[in-house]
């Protein structure tokens, strides 16, 4: 280790994250066993205006950079005097990730073993009150000039690196910290990898907190720790400012993907975390409706915007109610010309429907299609009936379940799989829930994508039945 060489570096730049942000300062100091072997230091012109609260925290501002190099005419030394040396910074994977990108702006590659002081001094100087680079220096009685520009920041981060290495002699922790295979290497800068590790790979929810323990994003996943493993490895500005906010990650366990949805919803309507966009407002609904026409025909049309006298079903996008009229036209071979989908044509001619009963030529009488009809909406009315959707649990020994109260959401809960469990009983587990548009969403998208829907009807007491249904519109993305 002690042939190790370590270019220590710190940047300044023109604000506003990773994506876009451009070097205006850089300053490298290469240490080998503890002392500095070479040094390299230059303002940077990035070609673009230094924004007001920049230069008042820099003093750095464009009349400086008017002369100044462009990063095009110092990426040579750089590389040079970075070449064979671990890329040591207080918070690696800012200065590391600007720089990577200016090399990447000059289709060129640059890739170095990376080591953070944040980490390095968390493990080896253990319960200060904050771990920025002028906090650490104030409490451990290390000198600061200069703070905000890159060789006074650059030369403190040495004195910094140097101290750790006094405490770890033996380069224990050091090794360690170079030679991890986990996401260490990319984790949030007050994250902990260890609590990284505990993080499970089941279903469910999953919070992003900060050092008050108030959570600023809420996510949910198939596999929690694979989907936060990958918010950890995005580059944009937004999350690189979010993992900066992240103290802490927890989560919540649900075992189904439907209730993982819900509980999203209902969370972030809850906290409103601030990294969260706003949940995406829900148009009013396209309403599947029904009349008899002129020639006593039962007709199925849908609108928005219109208030109608019966209404059977709700969808929220135009493509959900064309899906699900073919699919009913379909299995209960009525005529897409009296379902909405065609118009302006005297016998229908539908490119995907071939199972017309033939209302449109004459072929059925009016009374027969009607009881068609009547069958499809009896099918429709199924989706209005209280009762609870059976799901995976969070392991092996339990179920989860759903209450749909006259078809919308009103809660959750679990029972294990060896309880003699009744519909009547279901409400000694329940956990009640408020519904809302996003969650009727949820709920309307799903039940119209299982094909097989494990069903325990409430309003009719029956047994669990197998509902078959066919696949009406895509899957609620993830």
């Amino acid at each position: 280790m002690k042939d190790v060489k370590f270019a220590i570096t710190d940047i300044e730049t023109t604000g506003g994250g990773i994506k876009g942000n451009k070097i205006t300062e850089i300053c490298v100091l290469v240490v080998q066993n503890g002392e500095v072997i070479d040094e390299y230091h230059s303002l940077v012109n990035p070609g673009t205006e230094i924004p007001l609260y920049i230069e008042t925290l820099t003093n750095i501002n464009d009349a400086m950079l008017s002369d100044a190099p462009k990063f095009t005419e110092i990426a040579h030394e750089i590389e040079e005097i970075t070449k064979d040396c671990v890329f040591v910074a207080h918070n690696v994977n800012f200065d590391y990730n600007i720089i990577k990108a200016e090399f990447e702006n000059l289709d060129k590659t640059f890739q170095r073993k990376r080591l953070c002081t944040v980490r390095l001094t968390k493990k080896l100087i253990p319960g200060l009150f904050s771990y920025s680079l002028g906090n650490i220096c104030t409490s451990i009685n290390i000198p600061h000039y200069d703070r905000h520009r890159a060789k006074g920041d650059c030369e403190a981060t040495v004195a910094l690196f140097q101290r750790c290495l006094a405490l770890d002699p033996e380069y224990e922790v050091l090794n360690g910290l170079l030679n991890q295979r986990t996401a260490a290497s990319y984790l949030p800068p007050n994250f902990k990898n260890s609590d990284f590790e505990k993080l499970p790979t089941s279903t469910g929810v999953y919070f992003f907190k900060d050092k008050d323990g108030i959570p600023i994003y809420i996510g949910k996943a198939k596999n929690i720790k694979s989907r936060i493993k990958s918010h950890f490895q995005e580059k944009s500005n937004r999350k690189y400012k979010l993992m900066q906010a992240t103290y802490s990650i927890d989560y919540e366990l649900t075992g189904s993907e439907l209730l993982a949805l819900l509980r999203e919803s209902t969370l972030i309507l809850k906290y409103f975390p601030k990294f969260n966009k706003a949940q995406k407002k829900v148009n009013r609904p396209y309403t599947l409706t029904s009349y008899h026409n002129q020639k006593g025909i039962e007709q199925f049309v849908i609108h928005k915007n219109k208030v109608s006298p019966v209404s059977w079903m709700k969808f929220y996008t135009r493509e959900e109610a064309i899906n699900f009229l073919e699919f009913i036209c379909t299995e209960f071979e009525l005529c897409p010309r009296y379902c909405g989908l065609q118009t302006g044509v005297e016998h229908c001619s539908h490119y995907k429907i071939k199972s017309c009963s033939g209302m449109c030529k004459g072929e059925i009488d009016a009374t027969g299609y009607n009881q068609r009809v009547a069958r499809a909406i009896d099918y429709i009315q199924e989706y209005e009936n209280s009762c609870l959707l059976v799901e995976k649990g969070r392991s092996k020994e339990e179920k989860s379940f759903i209450y749909l109260k006259k078809g919308r959401y009103a809660g959750y809960g679990y029972v294990e799989n060896s309880e003699d469990f009744r519909p009547e009983q279901f409400e000694d587990y329940l956990i009640p829930q408020e519904n809302s548009s996003y969650s009727d969403r949820i709920i309307n998208r799903y039940l119209n994508t299982k094909k097989q829907l494990n069903r325990l009807n409430l309003d009719r007491e029956e047994e669990v039945e197998e509902l078959e249904t066919e696949v009406c519109f895509e899957a609620m993305a993830s």
